[in-house]
């Protein structure tokens, strides 16, 4: 008997006690995010040869919100975004830049192996966390390598190098045995076992089915136009009305004899103009048209760059990536005698990659306000948030691939509970018990609802009392008038406001029972005899809390006007078109992608400069040559035609540091010849301009910070693990006859500096006249002896002002930001908030209700805009004062979320009253 009780209470423990006592995630289902982690948790180095290809590539609706041209034209790219973007630039950067170079320059002057290289592991060193893999790959006997001794006009199989971020922790040069990030392998894929990356079995590499094999033949009969200097495997023109200088090129844009499949396969033409230094602080007379063939337009209904699903890199990073693809376009074959067999194909693509890990997710349900049909996809993860029905979800950035990546706000006509401070976080909700998510995380619904006002009267208006504003507007002659100075042309009722400052004589003078304080008043203004002009000696405005201050007001008249009236510039001083420095608050985090494509090409010219020697012999390939002007010129044009949010880019030599040049000085600035995103750009050598650059505020800068105090502590190294090809067929990998690992030493971010904004005014319309941002970062090399780091130039990058958002919204005293604190919230219901995305506009904030605070109003909202603030103050500003609502946009103290138990007492007491009177 005691054997069958043991038994039956160990029995009723192991029923039913395991539902009464859950665990803390039990709650929460099993759901996409858990599949594919799964997934990812089942795929390593050591058992990933033995994957099937299908278990290596995640789906394509893991990444949502893919950036693409035409999206960025329309939608606003949010923050957790920036990263994508970046991985985009990059990848359309490097295909505009090959796709000039192969067919601009002669085979002896294309980049070479080691240039290559070098450029590959700047996109990682200068990206940092936001690229994890570069490389260019090549088609199947579609590269000529000049850079191998007797071997002219031939093609290797295939050539394919790729850098990714490699793990340091067990190196010898990493005495610390800590994880750098500064740590770069490269491989010629292309060489070696597994080589084989256009395989169509192998369903990793599918960037290369992307844009390769392109099967596709410009076989119509093209026109023809002119233009200067072209590349030289052109023929020549035989007509003897142009001169022998002229040439003609097929311009394959347009052509009435096509169909609309034959315009779809075209290569896209990118025109580019070239205005060059005849000598210093004098450009060529005439500038050079350069036509080349590139990545598609935005324009074209493909675009120029397209994204792989997430894949594991196996066998090199062992990690789980995801590819934007560009192509390069170049002219095959090559060499022949055959002209007629010569045509514009892809014969490479450029990939930039990201770590999937890395990349936020969203888990909000999906909201149809994206454009765009190419970005326009599902979301694998939509409708995986915790947020209850009295909420709504909002994606938060920073999170990477897990959960909580969110936050719940109030849905409208709901309030939060007196104990929340702002919205419900995703990652405290995920983390709570079943009985904590089921009674908590709630909005109060609010009933007492108020109808928006549309009418409105002069009857509570009060008089203020006139006080001369102490402020700077003293210096420019301006009189602030008080508020009912412009609202009642009357003097006479002004001067009674300095002897009753706390009355209010217009509801006493609109009521009928005033006549003895009419007569009274009447009286007291017969008695002033001070005139209007003494009024305004003698006081001083009310100092408002509202008012936006005089500075903030010069800075938007400034920005605006010549916005409007760009020639302006042309007739004021460089201090008028200068803005204050701490106009740039927040500027490293929004403008971070384009501050890194500076940073990128600094981290190029500097490890160039200082590991290509041109004096090495190697056993079968030629050395690498220095930098030539036209590389350079590529290097910019490819970097302003890859990012909207750039007006231009340019590299700075300082004097003499540009070897085997012409002149002392050179600077290839390049920017859109358009507005917006066209395949238009324009080549300037700055020193060709009147006033060169060597006296401009951001060279002056930099040279007098690192020109005699280029310390290598002061800068970071990187380690570079270099594989190359052992033969002209690849039959193995071998390391860099240079030295493994190689090193250089490149800038931080934080060595560059931002620089006020600024109306770029160039005098003889060579430059874009437009408000930039400008960021200036130095780069180094080996000086003459080759054994110090010295001072070479300055990579400057200028962005868009107007893509710039300011923040009104209140800041500590120490954060230099010309904007804070001019937010119109009533900081007593309210709090601010800067809406992302707006650029360079007042009114971008919004102002949510405070803890214990409800909105009151019944119009689907849940908090006030900026925009409807200082609209609404305008008017009570103007004449118009009486119809403004400005004072009514606040929030209310939170009331109870029904009125009903306020209806029952007030019917007790009623009735009790009633019962008390009837005895």
């Amino acid at each position: 008997m005691e054997l069958f009780v043991r038994i039956s209470l160990f029995l009723f423990l192991c029923l039913f006690l395991p539902n009464k006592y859950r665990t803390q995630f039990e709650w929460i289902t099993y759901d996409k995010i858990d599949e594919i982690m799964d997934r990812i948790n089942s795929v390593n180095s050591v058992n990933c040869f033995q994957k099937q290809p299908s278990e290596l590539v995640l789906p394509e609706e893991a990444v949502y919100q893919k950036p693409s041209i035409d999206m960025l034209r329309k939608d606003i790219i949010m923050r957790n975004r920036t990263q994508l973007l970046h991985v985009r630039n990059i990848a359309h950067r490097n295909a505009l830049l090959y796709s000039y170079l192969f067919q601009r320059l002669f085979d002896l002057e294309e980049p070479g192996l080691t240039y290559i290289l070098l450029h590959n592991a700047a996109d990682i060193t200068g990206g940092r966390g936001m690229i994890n893999g570069s490389g260019i790959f090549f088609d199947q006997d579609k590269y000529y390598p000049h850079w191998y001794k007797n071997y002219f006009n031939k093609t290797i199989s295939l050539f394919g190098p790729y850098a990714w971020r490699a793990d340091d922790f067990y190196d010898a040069f990493n005495w610390k045995h800590e994880w750098t990030n500064h740590t770069i392998q490269q491989e010629d894929i292309g060489a070696g076992r597994d080589h084989h990356y256009t395989s169509r079995y192998n369903r990793a590499y599918e960037w290369y089915r992307k844009w390769l094999p392109d099967q596709t033949r410009n076989n119509r009969m093209p026109r023809f136009v002119l233009f200067i200097i072209p590349p030289p495997y052109l023929p020549t023109n035989n007509d003897t009305d142009l001169d022998d200088n002229e040439w003609k090129m097929m311009n394959e844009k347009t052509n009435e004899t096509d169909d609309d499949d034959a315009a779809l396969k075209r290569k896209p033409l990118h025109t580019v103009q070239l205005l060059l230094a005849d000598r210093m602080y004098r450009l060529r007379d005439a500038p050079e048209i350069f036509e080349f063939y590139g990545p598609p337009h935005p324009e074209d209904p493909i675009g120029p760059t397209l994204w792989t699903r997430p894949y594991f890199d196996c066998g090199r990073s062992n990690k789980w990536v995801f590819s934007a693809v560009s192509p390069i376009v170049d002219i095959y074959p090559r060499h022949t005698e055959h002209q007629h067999f010569q045509t514009m194909k892809n014969l490479a693509v450029a990939v930039a990659e990201i770590d999937f890990i890395m990349m936020d997710i969203n888990q909000c349900a999906e909201i149809d306000l994206i454009n765009d049909t190419q970005s326009k996809l599902a979301n694998l993860f939509a409708g995986t948030d915790k947020c209850k029905p009295t909420t709504r979800c909002e994606p938060l950035m920073g999170f990477g691939f897990r959960r909580g990546g969110y936050q719940c706000l109030c849905q409208p006509g709901y309030r939060y509970p007196p104990y929340q401070d702002g919205p419900f976080k995703g990652y405290i909700i995920e983390k709570a018990t079943r009985e904590e998510y089921e009674h908590n995380f709630d909005c109060l619904k609010v009933e007492a609802y108020q109808d928006t006002p549309y009418a409105f009267y002069q009857s509570n208006m009060e008089v203020l009392a006139t006080r001369k504003r102490r402020s700077n507007d003293d210096n420019f002659g301006v009189l602030n008038k008080s508020l009912f100075v412009e609202l009642d042309p009357t003097p006479t009722i002004l001067s009674l406001t300095n002897f009753v400052p706390s009355f209010n004589p217009f509801v006493s003078l609109g009521s009928s029972t005033s006549s003895f304080l009419k007569a009274s008043l009447n009286y007291v203004v017969s008695m002033s005899k001070s005139s209007e002009d003494q009024q305004s000696k003698t006081s001083r405005s009310r100092r408002y809390a509202h008012e936006h201050p005089t500075r903030i007001g010069s800075i938007m008249q400034a920005y605006e006007h010549l916005n409007q009236y760009p020639n302006l510039c042309e007739y004021m001083t460089e201090d008028e078109l200068t803005m204050p420095g701490d106009v740039l608050n927040d500027v490293d985090i929004q403008f971070e992608s384009q501050a890194r494509v500076a940073l990128t090409l600094s981290h190029f010219l500097s490890s160039f400069y200082q590991i290509v020697n041109p004096a090495e012999d190697f056993p079968l390939r030629q050395a690498e040559l220095d930098l030539t002007d036209e590389q350079l010129i590529g290097e910019v044009l490819s970097a302003a035609g890859s990012d909207y949010k750039l007006v231009g880019i340019g590299i700075f030599f300082d004097r003499g540091k540009f070897p085997n040049y012409r002149l002392p000085y050179f600077g290839p600035y390049a920017f859109r010849t358009e507005d917006g995103i066209s395949g238009r750009y324009s080549v300037v050598d700055w020193a060709g301009l009147p006033d060169g650059y060597e006296n401009e505020i951001w060279f002056r800068t930099l040279k007098a910070r690192w020109g005699t105090n280029a310390d290598r502590a002061e800068l970071t190294e990187f380690w570079l693990k270099l594989f190359l090809r052992s033969d002209y067929a690849g039959n193995a990998l071998v390391h860099h006859e240079s030295g493994f690992p190689l090193y250089s030493y490149a800038p931080e971010l934080r060595h560059g500096q931002w620089f006020p904004p600024r109306f770029q005014c160039s005098r003889n319309y060579t430059l874009p006249r437009e408000w930039v941002v400008t960021y200036a970062v130095p780069f180094f090399g080996l000086d003459a002896l080759g054994i110090n780091i010295e001072f070479k130039g300055v990579v400057r990058v200028d962005a868009y002002l107007k893509f710039l958002d300011i923040n009104q919204c209140s800041m500590p005293h120490h954060v230099p930001n010309a904007f804070k604190g001019s937010d119109r919230c009533d900081h007593q219901s309210t709090v601010c908030e800067p809406i992302l995305g707006r650029g360079f506009h007042l009114g971008k904030y919004k102002c949510r209700c405070r803890p214990g605070y409800e909105y009151p109003f019944i119009d689907q909202n849940d908090f006030f805009t900026g925009d409807a603030l200082d609209s609404q103050w305008q008017l009570l500003m103007n004449d118009n004062s009486q119809i403004s609502r400005f004072h009514q946009l606040k929030c209310r103290i939170a009331l109870a979320n029904s009125i009903k138990p306020i209806n029952y007492l007030v019917f007790i007491l009623i009735l009790s009253f009633v019962m008390s009177c009837n005895r």
